[in-house]
């Protein structure tokens, strides 16, 4: 297992927040993207529910120039088909691609499907 340092400054979604069943952002917190250096989202998945076969969930990261989201663009969005941890590279380089006012960040859970149910935690942390 990789090392992966937290800060709790850094969580987009708390590891204990239970289950989401539908299409959810997440609060987003305040961080000056565009100029931070190499870091990644974590994602710790734990569950996810498969019972007809029918289910997608892909998880995105959003900026957006402040933390109300009116206009959140979206950097990444990858699937995810089973529990395990997911790392996704990020750049100021990246994120100013999709969103040169970027000033804010968050997590978002795109669930399809009859029976969608993901549960999992966000954070952010430096390239190691």
């Amino acid at each position: 297992m990789a090392f992966r340092p937290y800060d709790a400054a850094l969580v987009l979604r708390g590891p204990s927040a239970g289950a989401v069943t539908g299409t959810t952002a997440e609060t987003g917190i305040a961080l000056e993207a565009r100029i931070a250096g190499p870091f990644k989202a974590v994602f710790t998945v734990t569950a996810v529910d498969d019972t007809t076969g029918d289910e997608t969930y892909a998880l995105s990261i959003e900026t957006d120039a402040d933390t109300d989201f009116g206009s959140p663009a979206e950097i990444i969005s990858l699937p995810v088909t089973e529990p395990g941890v997911y790392e996704w590279p990020l750049s100021s380089e990246l994120i100013g691609q999709f969103d040169t006012s970027a000033a804010a960040i968050r997590v978002k859970a795109t669930l399809g499907g009859t029976t969608p149910s993901i549960t999992y935690g966000a954070y952010l942390s430096p390239q190691a």
